[in-house]
């Protein structure tokens, strides 16, 4: 879904750089010289946040800002200084953020500003807080910027609510709590859950010296006193979601298959012996499959090592369509596997037969080349607590479907 930002700016050249850093973050942009020229775009349109001038032609005194809050537009204010006059008018309101414009890391600023907020409406944030009236002003804060905001009275409270929402990125605590501090939550949280899971914010009105320190060394990653500057709050904030987005980045780079973006062999085995120590002691068999793309020496000989890699791309896609709830990896070159998670043999084989038959028909058009190519399968289904040792055996079979002339599944 494509995001429309309005724009508020009568300097032709700042808003055409504004445009360009929204266009460059996958939004549609919408210019309005004035604060007349606004309201009409408003009238007309939806939008998913604004960037307002302080001051316009017809709005020198930031009379513009009202008009997008009003609208219930996210607003983003520049501003050409901060002086005690424009502070205080912009504090009124319930703004994102205001960027001075001569600050030479404003455009920057503004571009992380724009990218982080389509990505804040996927993030989970709980706010654990007995005080009605302070979990009210936290969650309103969060809404502003676009999070998915829960609730919890207290320590208890919290652990249900996130056994219930275990996809809760962020959690945002305070300390004196009836049942369960603050500071305890911390640590039952990372008993459960690391530092790369969940982020832990505490707060706390206390004067004591020593709670921000109990709070980190029972596991919070930041810790704020009320009452606490909104400005910092974001900040913080935003600094310990995009270290959650890092480590996401990098989890993913060390376990997808460059090419194919399959999971890799080093994920595969990670995830396979996690599932095989299950099964293991509910006794059950593991179904797996070996799959390897015939002749593929030939296709790069004779077609070139581009060509190969486009095959290797298409099939991978196929994989995702026809096995999406299994766990599947590029294991190497052109081999593949498939770990089933289901435990229906005949399903399995069905829809393996099912994948064989479509490439058959159908490989030739998958690439730009037009090469016709086929798959061979070996397919096993035992009771082996060793995944080594049941990829051994799969492996056999898919020799078996070689040396019987390939495009065959042995079961």
């Amino acid at each position: 879904m494509t995001h429309r930002i309005l724009i508020v700016e009568d300097t032709p050249t700042i808003a055409k750089v504004q445009k360009h850093i929204a266009v460059s973050c996958g939004y549609e942009a919408d210019i309005a010289q004035s604060l007349a020229q606004a309201q009409e775009l408003i009238n007309e349109h939806s939008y998913f946040c604004a960037v307002v001038d302080f001051i316009l032609p017809d709005a020198p005194n930031g009379d513009a800002i009202p008009v997008t809050v009003k609208a219930e537009i996210p607003t983003i204010v520049m501003t050409g200084n901060i002086d005690k006059r424009t502070r205080e008018t912009v504090d009124k309101y319930p703004i994102i953020d205001y960027i001075t414009k001569e600050n030479k890391q404003a455009y920057q600023y503004l571009k992380k500003q724009l990218s982080r907020l389509p990505r804040n409406e996927t993030v989970k944030v709980l706010v654990v807080e007995d005080s009605r009236h302070s979990r009210l002003y936290i969650k309103n804060l969060l809404c502003r910027h676009k999070y998915q905001v829960l609730e919890a009275t207290d320590g208890i409270d919290a652990l249900e609510v996130l056994k219930e929402n275990p996809d809760i990125s962020v959690i945002i605590t305070d300390n004196e709590m009836p049942r369960m501090n603050g500071d305890e939550l911390c640590s039952e949280i990372r008993r459960l859950y690391s530092n790369e899971d969940k982020v832990i914010i505490g707060v706390s009105g206390s004067n004591s010296a020593h709670l921000s320190a109990r709070f980190l060394k029972c596991g919070a990653n930041d810790y704020l006193r009320k009452p606490f500057n909104s400005e910092e709050f974001y900040c913080r904030l935003s600094l310990n979601v995009d270290m959650l987005d890092q480590i996401a980045t990098i989890r993913l780079q060390a376990n997808t298959d460059y090419l194919t973006k399959l999971p890799n062999r080093r994920y595969f085995f990670e995830q396979a012996k996690k599932a095989q120590k299950v099964r293991t002691v509910k006794n059950q068999r593991s179904q797996v499959a070996m799959i390897d793309i015939d002749h593929f020496k030939r296709i790069n000989d004779d077609f070139g090592h581009d060509a190969g890699d486009d095959v290797l791309v298409a099939i991978a896609q196929v994989f995702a369509k026809f096995f999406p709830e299994q766990l599947l990896a590029r294991l190497g070159g052109e081999e593949f596997v498939i770990y089933f998670d289901s435990n229906n043999e005949q399903e399995n084989t069905d829809r393996l037969e099912q994948f064989r038959q479509f490439i058959e028909l159908n490989s030739s058009s998958f690439t730009q080349y037009n090469i016709p190519f086929t798959i061979s399968a070996g397919y096993v289904s035992i009771q082996e607590p060793e995944i080594d040792e049941l990829l051994k055996e799969a492996d056999k079979k898919l020799y078996e479907a070689k040396e019987l002339g390939r495009n065959k599944i042995v079961l």
